[in-house]
This record gives structure tokens, sequence and C-alpha cells, in this order.
């Protein structure tokens, strides 16, 4: 078993202290329900990394024999492009993480879409998103991300690829037996809808802190090959056009409610370089993004009159980081709308009802945020927050 070293300042490596887990509970179920990224999304997908909604911890499973709830998945979990991820947590010492817990998964995948529908789906995943702060239109935002379609949209894509099988079977264990791997292995170059994985969370302890390194194993670049042969399904989409937007918001809207989003979007249309149409089938949806932000999204419109800033997705350059604070510091401060203490990892949504009436004066500070950081260098430390 490798071990694990810290270097420190003087070049001298201490052993880092290998824990071996005893509750299955606390330290894998419970660990992984608080820290999502403990599934590796950049291993599993490295071009398009996997972002993760939790539905529910203890996800029941009916018998659909009988109707009774007769297994319970330890967290079922979805990613952004709306694939149901089953995760079964087990630790290295209890014998049953063999063959066992495979037939477990086996039958959780196949009998799962005979009773979850998307509005229990949205049930249970609103009570996972209460349990962290938020709603679950904004969970499903932070894991979208630039991916402009509604909640019910995306749960129902949940529940079309349970239909199809196209899931994804993650074991999540300290330590993986060596025929759970080779299982793993030949399961995946047999399936070409689902993915069957396995990571290994090994757990290490020094001075009192616990350090988790996850890794993926069971997705070697043949099984890649053998999933791309195969088109997956996203559900039913809609093409939108900008006209159709509008009559859809025409529809579902007041006359003051309707003029606050047309004016939002023939604004947005003259400030941004690009706007991007949602495919969504139950709402249509627009999102904007600036010249010198390349295709991040800055504000997202929905044909029902969300409002939607997504503070969780400008990150990583400090030109795109000091616009989203600016553009924090005005929703909260001169429109009065709400935003978090914890935006920056946050995509919150406003109703109409809400910023309609403030609409001109939305306009007004968002033109005067784009204005002043199109004229400023990219690097310009002396940007400040707009008066």
């Amino acid at each position: 078993m490798p071990q694990v070293y810290i270097v420190g300042d003087d070049g001298q490596t201490v052993a880092m202290e290998r824990i071996q887990c005893k509750n299955e509970d606390a330290e894998l179920q419970q660990l992984l329900e608080n820290n999502h990224n403990l599934l590796p999304g950049d291993q599993i997908n490295p071009e398009d990394p996997r972002r993760w909604l939790l539905v529910r911890r203890e996800m029941p499973v009916e018998d659909p024999g009988s109707g009774d709830s007769r297994w319970s998945v330890d967290l079922l979990f979805a990613d952004q492009s709306g694939t149901p991820t089953f995760v079964e947590c087990k630790r290295f010492l209890d014998t049953r993480s063999r063959r066992e817990v495979v037939a477990q998964m086996l039958e959780y995948a196949a009998n799962g879409h005979y009773y979850w529908t998307s509005d229990l789906l949205r049930r249970y995943a609103s009570e996972s998103a209460e349990k962290h702060g938020m709603d679950i239109e904004e969970a499903v935002r932070s894991v979208t991300a630039d991916e402009t379609e509604s909640v019910d949209d995306y749960l129902e894509s949940m529940v079309n690829n349970l239909r199809e099988g196209q899931v994804r079977l993650v074991f999540f264990l300290e330590e993986a037996p060596h025929e759970l791997r080779s299982i793993v292995d030949f399961l995946n170059k047999q399936m070409e809808r689902s993915e069957v994985l396995i990571i290994e969370a090994k757990q290490y302890r020094i001075d009192g802190v616990r350090v988790v390194v996850p890794s993926l194993f069971g997705y070697t670049e043949e099984a890649r090959r053998v999933k791309r042969t195969i088109t997956l399904t996203q559900g039913n989409r809609k093409t939108w056009t900008e006209s159709a937007f509008l009559d859809d918001a025409r529809r579902r809207l007041d006359g003051k409610n309707f003029n606050a989003v047309e004016t939002l979007i023939r604004f947005l249309k003259s400030h941004s370089s690009e706007s991007k149409l949602g495919k969504g089938t139950r709402a249509g949806s627009m999102s904007f993004s600036l010249p010198r932000f390349g295709s991040k999204s800055v504000i997202s419109v929905f044909s029902d009159g969300l409002l939607t800033l997504p503070f969780g997705g400008l990150s990583g350059d400090p030109s795109v980081e000091r616009f989203r604070d600016e553009l924090a510091e005005v929703a909260l401060n001169q429109l009065g709308l709400n935003v978090p203490e914890d935006y920056r990892q946050r995509y919150p949504s406003t109703e109409v009802a809400e910023w309609g009436p403030k609409v001109q004066t939305l306009t007004e500070l968002i033109g005067r945020l784009v204005h002043q950081h199109s004229a400023a260098p990219a690097d310009d430390p002396s940007d400040g927050p707009c008066s």
C-alpha cells in the first residue's frame, strides 16, 4: 500500500497515518453528502468535469412487484446533463463490497424508474437543497451553470435518462478489493449506455487533520470508446427563437411584468457580445455574456420572468471576479435583491414581481458596470465598485 508523506520547509518528510473507516455512515456517507466534490468530476470527464446535484441520501427504491420500499440507495446524485448517479458506500473491511453490492446496484438501476417521477425527484432534491441553504432553482442552476434550462426540464431529463438506462453507478470506498475492480472493469466494457465506476477515497491523518484523496478507477480509454458509440438521448428539447421567447413571456405574464422582461432583454442584447437561447420544453430562457468575459454568462432571463445572476460561474479571472463582486453589490445595495453572503458560489434567482418594478434602475446600473469594465484594461487593479 503506497505511503503518503508531507514535505516540511526543511525538506524533511513526515509519513501520514493511514485511516481505516470504522463508521460507514459518518466517514463515508455523511462525508460525501456534505462534500459532493469528493466525486472527482474532472477525472470522470476531463473535457467537461461533472458537477453534482444531491437528490437524496438514502433514496428509497420500490419493488415493482409490490410497490413497497424494498431497497435504498446510499446517495442519489445527478450531473449537469441530468444523468442519475447512484452511489453506494462501503468500508474495505465490509466483505459485502464485492459481488453482493454489485447485484444491489444493478437492482437499483433497473427498478428506480418505475416510481421515480419528476415530482418525487423535485421534492427530494428540494429537501436536500434546503439543508444546504438553497432552494431547488438555485441548486439546479449551480450544477447546470450556463445551461439555461428550467428545473422542470432538468428533472424531466433525469426521468428520461432513467428510463433509457443512461445512468452512472459509483462504488465509493476507502479501498476497492481486487474482485470488485475486475467486475467493474468487465461491466464497463460491456455496457454502452451506463457507466460503472469505483472511487477510492483513501483517508489519512496528521496533526489532527484528516485528509481524503479521491481517485477514479474503472473508466479506461477502452471503456470510453464503448460509450462514444452510442448517442445518448437528452429528453425532448425545444428550439427557441427570440420571438418565440417573447411570445411565451407575453402569454405567461401580465402587461407590466412582460414589459419589464422585454425591456431587459432588449437592453441586454444591445450591450452583450453573445446571447444564448435555452432548449427547455417548459419555459424559454436567454443568457447573456459580455465582450471581455468570453462565453461566461453574466445574467439569465426566463420567459416566466425569473432572473438569475450566475455568480458561481464568474470566477477564474480577476476582471471577471471584480465584475461579479460589483454586480453583487449593485444587486444588494442599490436594487435590494436577494444576494446571499456566500454569493461567490451561488446562482440566486429573483421573480419578476420583485425586479420588474426596478427594471429601469437595473438597466442603468448594469449599463454603467458594462461601460466601466469595457473601458478598463483587463488587469487594471484600479477597477473599483460602481457608485
